[in-house]
């Protein structure tokens, strides 16, 4: 074993980041499920607030317009709707990421224990092939991260926009009219259409990556 202090070092250097790995996974699960929570409440707060602009907006444009509200109810669905399934969409990716960490975890332990066996059979291209497994899921991992900060900041982002448009409304006062609501739903209406289909082109990506990371796994487990 003439290279036996260089494979040692190499593979000491290998373990020492899984574990960093795992320990920075052990992490990042507690925290989404503390987002969750919070996710939870403010979204429960967030309801609230909306639910009480919908019935001033109502009141408002039933005094200044006549308009029933039954009518409005169903001028104002196209965006409730559209929110509630924003809403649904984000909690599941929550849950989605909580569950692709802990199976980062498992695949992480296993890339250890392999690493460890490989040095004792002192199997230098499995040694490679782990600090590729590594190497891969840091990949992976950032990309996800990515992607769920993105769409938690773009979700709040769309909150805040929303309650300012309603806002903007209700300080028209005696001047709203129904011509302001629907101005307001047609823009609203087209900006739900861009996201959406950003949106499923980007879950088909981020599904694509994962079936391969999964089928690694898969292959990995054949062929040892």
């Amino acid at each position: 074993m003439e290279n036996a202090p260089n494979l040692k070092g190499f593979v000491d250097e290998i373990i020492s980041s899984y574990e960093d790995r795992l320990r920075s996974i052990t992490s990042i699960i507690d925290n989404t499920r503390m987002i969750l929570g919070e996710f939870q409440e403010s979204m429960a707060n967030t309801r609230q607030e909306r639910e009480d602009m919908k019935i001033r907006l109502r009141d408002t444009l039933a005094k200044n317009e006549s308009l029933r509200k039954k009518d409005f109810d169903a001028m104002m669905n196209t965006i409730l709707m559209s929110q509630d399934d924003r809403e649904k969409e984000v909690r599941s990716l929550l849950d989605n990421f909580l569950m692709e960490q802990k199976e980062m975890t498992t695949t992480l332990r296993e890339g250890l224990s392999g690493s460890r066996d490989a040095l004792n059979q002192d199997n230098a291209s499995r040694l490679a092939e782990y600090h590729q497994l590594l190497k891969q899921i840091l990949d992976d991992q950032e990309q996800r991260r990515q992607e769920v900060v993105g769409k938690l900041k773009t979700f709040q982002r769309e909150q805040k926009e929303l309650s300012y448009t309603l806002g903007q409304l209700l300080s028209k006062g005696r001047q709203l009219r129904i011509k302001d609501l629907k101005s307001m739903l047609k823009g609203f209406e087209m900006q739900s259409l861009e996201r959406t289909t950003y949106r499923i082109k980007r879950k088909e990506d981020v599904q694509r990556m994962l079936d391969v990371f999964r089928q690694e796994r898969v292959e990995r487990r054949l062929y040892k």
